[in-house]
This record gives structure tokens, C-alpha cells and sequence, in this order.
């Protein structure tokens, strides 16, 4: 028994309790013969509690010691083993799950109909590329036949036509592709209060044909007003009539047929371009002509190059009477 179990249940005693005395009378040996039957009944009775009361100790005492033992023993293992479990415990998870990952071998069969439908997905795919190819092959054709189609025929007509003379004579005389607005008498505007420090050549209409060169005559139709107010001066559209005039001859050390702004400002024009000529006085008649009704200052001119005359060989409209 251990320490702890002696110190918590002290042993009860048995010593029985004497009887008490009872007076002498008249019945005094049967009264004492009772009292000790009593009191030898209580006597056995008191020395079977205490052999029970001793007994149920000793058992209580060695379940408690069991207890502790198991206790102890538990305590023990538990710190003995418990890293251990764990470490064997997760290799065991692990496996388990590499296991579980891992798919499950195919069977000969299954094989089989994989092939076949990666051979009908290939099949699928190699037959949308021919369509898709075929496709792209009619469709880059019928392009080609268009573009053949235009080359060889609307752009060869055009090219045929394009820059030269027309069928029909007609004012103002227009050669084959030209804007149509050169069939318009441009309208006219001041040029404002400024002086025209140097010439100035502003393209309206930009032309297709051959540039004008040094010592060409042209073909062109014209109206000259004043920049300051635009009043104008002259014009071929009121008489009807183009004017052929020879430039670029300064460039050739020539005398120039016309004044100095037209000599100089049309030289690299194309053939079929209007342009505004803006031109200073110094350029022009001066701020006093010495001509008579030559008109005085800075002028604004509206040419419409309309051809180039022989001996330019690509040949030109026949303006000699015009």
C-alpha cells in the first residue's frame, strides 16, 4: 500500500465497548445473560466491519498505485514515441497519395480507341486545311483575274487616253484624264493689303501629264487682276481663246517673250495643273508701266496649263490659230 493511501484512510478500531452495569434486581442473572449475548453479538459484528473496512483500504490502495504506474508508464511513451508516429505516419500518407495519383495502366484495347480517334481528330484537321487552302487559292484567282482585267483593259484604255488630244475639238480644249474643273472659269479673289515680296506659285488643281521645262511653249488659259483688289485686267475665257506662250527663257539666257514672273513661275508646272501666280511688281510692269494700259503693282494670274506645244514630241493640241 502506498504512503498516500495510510495517511488518507486511518484504521478504524476494534476494541468492542464494555457493557454497561445494570443494577441488581429481582431478575439479575437473566438480565446479565442477555447483556452478554448482546454484547458478544456486537463484539463479532465490530470484527467483521473492520476486516471489511481493512479489506476495501488494501483494494483501493493497489488500484490507486495501478493508476499511478499507468499513468507514469503512459506519460513515459507518449514522449518517447510521439515524434517517431508522426514521421511514420507521414511517409504512409505520402505514399498513399503518390499512389492515388498515379493513373491506372491503360489496357490494349483502350490503347486502340485512343489511336483511332487521335487519327480521326488528325484526319478532321488535314481536311478543314485543304478547305481553307482551296479557298484561299480561288479567292487570291479571282482577285488575280480582276487585277488583270483592270491592268490589260479599263487602265490600258485610260493610259491610251491619258494627256492626249480629244476626239472633238471643244473650249477649253482638255486633254484625255484631265480634272473637269479646268472646264470652269476659276472665280477670282484679292489677294490683300500686302505687298508679294517674291513670287509665289500655289497649286489648285495638280496635274498628271509632262512637266514644262525651259524653252517649251504651253497651252494655257489665264485671267490677270490686281492682288491688291482683284480687278481684272485680262482674261482668255472672255475671248474664248488659249494662249501659247514660250518660258523659260531667261533660264537659256534668251529674251523672255512674257514678263518675268510668267517666264520663271511656270517652268515645272505639270501639264493639266491650274495654279495662282502671285507675282511682285518687279516681276510684272512695274509700280508705273511704261506701257500703255499695262496695269501697275503687284498681280495675281489663274493659269490653267492646258499643253505643251511641238517641237515637244509628245505633240499637243494644235493651238497656232488660237
Amino acid at each position: 500500500m502506498s504512503d498516500r493511501g495510510r495517511n488518507r484512510r486511518p484504521a478504524r478500531s476494534t476494541k468492542a465497548t464494555p457493557p454497561k452495569a445494570t443494577p441488581a434486581g429481582p431478575d439479575a442473572s437473566t438480565e446479565d445473560e442477555v447483556t452478554d449475548a448482546t454484547a458478544a453479538a456486537e463484539e463479532a459484528g465490530a470484527d467483521e466491519t473492520a476486516e471489511e473496512v481493512s479489506a476495501d483500504a488494501t483494494e483501493a490502495d493497489a488500484a490507486e498505485s495501478d493508476a499511478e504506474s499507468d499513468a507514469e508508464s503512459d506519460a513515459e511513451s507518449d514522449a518517447a514515441g510521439d515524434e517517431p508516429a508522426e514521421s511514420e505516419d507521414e511517409p504512409e500518407k505520402s505514399g498513399k497519395s503518390k499512389k492515388s495519383k498515379e493513373p491506372a495502366p491503360l489496357t490494349k484495347a483502350e490503347v486502340r480507341a485512343a489511336a483511332r480517334v487521335a487519327a480521326r481528330k488528325a484526319a478532321n484537321r488535314r481536311k478543314v486545311g485543304a478547305a481553307i487552302a482551296g479557298t484561299l487559292i480561288v479567292l487570291l484567282a479571282i482577285g488575280g483575274a480582276l487585277a488583270g482585267v483592270w491592268y490589260f483593259g479599263d487602265r490600258a484604255d485610260q493610259k491610251k487616253t491619258e494627256c492626249k488630244p480629244p476626239a472633238e475639238s471643244s473650249y477649253p480644249p482638255l486633254l484625255g484624264g484631265f480634272d473637269k474643273r479646268l472646264a470652269t472659269e476659276p472665280k477670282v479673289e484679292a489677294g490683300g493689303t500686302d505687298r508679294v515680296g517674291v513670287r509665289n506659285v500655289k497649286v489648285l488643281i495638280q496635274g498628271k501629264c509632262k512637266t514644262v521645262k525651259p524653252g517649251d511653249t504651253i497651252v494655257v488659259n489665264y485671267i490677270g487682276a490686281t492682288y491688291k483688289d482683284g480687278k481684272v485686267f485680262d482674261s482668255s475665257w472672255t475671248r474664248k481663246q488659249t494662249f501659247p506662250v514660250q518660258v523659260g527663257m531667261a533660264e537659256q539666257n534668251q529674251q523672255p517673250q512674257v514678263i518675268e514672273g510668267w517666264d520663271r513661275g511656270l517652268v515645272g508646272v505639270k501639264v493639266g495643273s491650274r495654279v495662282i501666280l502671285d507675282i511682285p511688281a518687279k516681276e510684272a510692269y512695274g509700280d508705273t508701266p511704261q506701257q500703255q494700259g499695262a496695269p501697275a503693282g503687284d498681280l495675281r494670274f489663274y493659269v490653267d496649263v492646258l499643253d505643251i506645244q511641238a517641237p515637244d514630241p509628245s505633240g499637243g493640241l494644235n493651238v497656232g490659230g488660237n
